[in-house]
């Protein structure tokens, strides 16, 4: 019997050996789980990927790679050099991108910028069967994160903005859609599905035409060579809002909100094709969000086409399609400075010293399923965000906790729904 004993000693300390090895190994992961590759920088400027963001519906079977992939997800909700995220976090980043491939299904990990494997199934089809595409990136909301579901939306509205820049940049295309069955993939029970953004190169690529043929009180928007990379890594977080906005940022910041682009689409395609695009998707296209904006001496809303594409609007006047002339003014609501009352209505009071917010407000609250157009205002937001990156100034999102007030504020109509407070400033 004693002979066993140096043999039983060895095997134990072969198997502890083996498991401090593992436990301690950097490299050692899951079997099934993808280590990214370095997200790289591109060249497209943020101007040019704002003005021509555009939906894609139908695309080629071409790969993508792993690098295209990578880059995409960084972009999308990706950790900064200097510890933030891609996005500003409203919500506690309460989103998960779930990534459907050939090769299975995976949850994109930003901690270490990986892929962590959640099924070997090809559910690309399963979960979006109307949108064929090499990849589909959905988007769904972590309860155990956050409990406020349509704040989260937002959320994914700035992170839906970052994958349409960066899939324009690369030469392929994505479009935002709501009709996902989530439910047949068995996401776990603290999770609920929300969007997803088929991802792949165009089988129609869009052709974009300079023509602004612009009638406004507000001066022509200035070109800008930074890219969209350098942007997105320079977007400043701050919570004090001082200094004053020129009348050249003033334009620059309300048309990235929910503006028309410089450019007409000439593809003439045959799906859902448009004229011209605005600066954010819209759930089929209805656009149903008015721009409040409020200064030191007035509140005004925001009208970016007196041929409205909103038909809730004040004072609408509707044509789906009209490529030119694009008339854009701002409508005046109120003289004075009403800052204080919206900063007190707000969830951060130091908001009454910011030069220029914006509210995003839903026309009426009757209109489908109201989370979508938190992820409207969402994408608008984050688009303020970057402009104003662009202007050296920086730019927040704040919750209305007091409705009432603002709706006062403004002089809404009673079903009117501020979504949420954009202030910017230095």
């Amino acid at each position: 019997m004693n002979k066993l004993y140096p043999i039983v000693i060895a095997v134990i300390l072969f198997l502890g050996t083996s498991i401090i090895t593992s436990i301690g190994s950097p490299t050692m992961k899951p079997s099934g789980d993808i280590t990214l590759p370095p997200s790289f920088s591109v060249n497209m400027s943020f101007r040019d990927a704002i003005q021509s963001r555009c939906s894609v519906r139908t695309f080629t079977d071409d790969p993508i790679g792993d690098d295209i992939l990578s880059t995409i997800l960084w972009t999308a909700y990706g950790y900064r050099d200097d510890g933030s995220r891609t996005i500003l976090g409203i919500n506690d980043h309460s989103s998960i991108i779930y990534v459907f491939r050939e090769d299975g299904t995976y949850t994109y990990n930003p901690f270490n910028h990986s892929l962590m494997l959640f099924s070997e199934e090809d559910l690309r089809n399963t979960v979006n069967p109307n949108h064929h595409a090499p990849i589909q990136l959905g988007l769904v909301w972590n309860q155990s994160m956050n409990r406020e579901g349509n704040i989260s939306v937002i959320e994914m509205g700035a992170i839906g903005q970052n994958i349409y820049f960066i899939t324009k940049a690369l030469g392929l295309g994505t479009v935002t859609a709501a009709q996902a069955d989530f439910d047949k993939i068995g996401l776990p029970d603290n999770q609920i599905g929300r969007i997803i953004m088929p991802i792949g190169y165009p089988d129609e690529p869009p052709i974009l035409e300079y023509y602004p043929n612009l009638i406004s009180t507000f001066p022509r928007l200035q070109n800008s060579t930074v890219n969209i990379t350098t942007v997105i890594k320079n977007r400043i977080e701050e919570e004090s809002y001082t200094g004053d906005v020129s009348k050249q940022e003033l334009s620059q910041l309300i048309w990235a909100s929910y503006g028309y682009s410089y450019f007409i689409d000439i593809t003439h395609s045959s799906t859902n094709h448009v004229e011209r695009h605005r600066t954010v998707p819209s759930a089929v296209s209805v656009y149903p969000l008015d721009m409040y904006i409020i200064t030191e001496s007035a509140i005004f809303r925001y009208v970016p086409h007196i041929l409205n594409l909103n038909p809730y609007s004040p004072n609408p006047l509707y044509n789906p399609n009209w490529k030119f002339p694009i008339i854009s003014f701002l409508f005046p609501i109120r003289l004075g400075d009403y800052r204080a009352e919206i900063a007190q209505a707000s969830s951060q009071p130091g908001i009454d010293s910011a030069p220029l917010i914006i509210i995003p407000v839903l026309s009426t609250t009757t209109l489908y399923s109201q989370w979508y157009w938190y992820f409207e205002a969402g994408a608008s937001s984050h688009n303020v965000m970057l402009e104003a990156t662009l202007l050296d100034l920086h730019a927040g999102i704040e919750k209305p906790d007091d409705l009432t007030l603002i709706q006062s504020t403004l002089r809404l109509r009673r079903n009117s729904l501020p979504i949420i407070i954009i202030p910017v400033g230095e």
